[in-house]
């Protein structure tokens, strides 16, 4: 599956990058509700997963807020405005967040819950006078809990990530800038402009014609397309160097003890850490194993039938097969 954006040559001049705090909220959102994995983040996540579950639980409206999240396919976008200028302030998406019709809030998050029943909760919001008013509060609790601590730190990388791109683009052009964006993007130029790639996502080809592409930085590894209003067309993509916000921390051991005595401890972990796409470069960095250690276990594991390996770009995604996810899987106990 592969999603084809094509881009026109007045797209590319009209292409930008900037820096969105309320993004960096719904990506941990994703994360620490398992949606998604992020490499670098491990550690944060597992210090920080049990306090999502109990805020929700004290805080139902967060709860319901994570429950229409979704990892492919349409999410709500007032809960994340893209920014008006290269950066924002957490307050100022809080408040374009807050300038939201009801109406319209509504009719997004229904159209995320398209063909399945609404959870209680978002008939309660609803069924509230603010329930704009509501998103907004809990969108500013889950800043304060899981992003302001850090985000000085945050987004001095974030800054450093833009940075580094603006140089590429002065050495190499947007095939330097865009040919490293994710593992799972891939950057074509022709004629008229370019074309990009998008694999792991639903076959579907849009041409763009409307004024470039939002390109944003974010620190938990997570990959979204955004190309309805008012996004219009933006990518989110993992930043470079967000490994460094952990570095003392120590890394996440995925739960594969059973695993051991059949292909060896740090076989087992490789493959228990793959449960989802990944490059050697991040198991090296999440599991704090050389590179050639990394790539001569999953030598081993993808002979064995394990684990398979798609090129996407400059890099090789790996994930586990189905047989590799029937040896993860924990044997039941009776």
């Amino acid at each position: 599956m592969t999603l084809r954006i094509e881009v026109g040559a007045g797209d590319l001049g009209a292409s930008r990058f900037a820096i969105s705090p309320i993004t960096q909220v719904v990506a941990a959102l994703l994360v620490l509700s398992g949606r998604i994995s992020s490499w670098t983040a491990r550690p944060w996540v597992e210090r920080n997963r049990g306090r999502l579950r109990a805020m929700c639980d004290a805080e139902p409206d967060l709860g319901t807020l994570v429950s229409v999240l979704r990892v492919r396919g349409y999410n709500p976008d007032f809960i994340a405005p893209p920014p008006r200028g290269s950066s924002s302030t957490f307050i100022q998406d809080l408040a374009a967040v807050r300038e939201t019709p009801a109406a319209r809030a509504h009719q997004e998050v229904m159209r995320v819950l398209e063909g399945r029943e609404p959870p209680d909760g978002v008939a309660r919001i609803f069924d509230s006078p603010d329930p704009v008013g509501r998103f907004t509060r809990v969108l500013g609790l889950a800043w304060e809990e899981f992003v302001a601590p850090d985000w000085d730190r945050m987004r001095a990388i974030l800054q450093r990530d833009l940075a580094h791109r603006a140089d590429r683009m002065i050495a190499e052009g947007w095939d330097g800038v865009l040919g490293d964006l994710a593992p799972t993007v891939r950057w074509r130029t022709h004629a008229r402009g370019a074309v990009i790639e998008v694999s792991g996502m639903p076959d579907e080809e849009r041409v763009l014609r409307r004024g470039g592409v939002l390109y944003l930085p974010n620190l938990f590894d997570a990959l979204w397309v955004c190309l309805d209003e008012p996004w219009r067309n933006a990518v989110v993509y993992p930043a470079g160097g967000a490994a460094a916000l952990w570095p003392a921390a120590a890394p996440c051991r995925p739960a594969a003890d059973h695993l051991v005595p059949l292909i060896g401890r740090s076989r087992a972990l490789i493959l228990a850490t793959l449960d989802g796409p990944v490059t050697t470069t991040q198991l090296t960095r999440a599991l704090r194993m050389s590179l050639g250690a990394v790539g001569g276990h999953l030598a081993v594991l993808r002979r064995s039938g394990l684990v398979e390996g798609t090129r996407t770009g400059r890099a090789v995604v790996y994930r586990r097969t189905g047989l590799g996810d029937a040896l993860v899987a924990r044997p039941s106990t009776g």
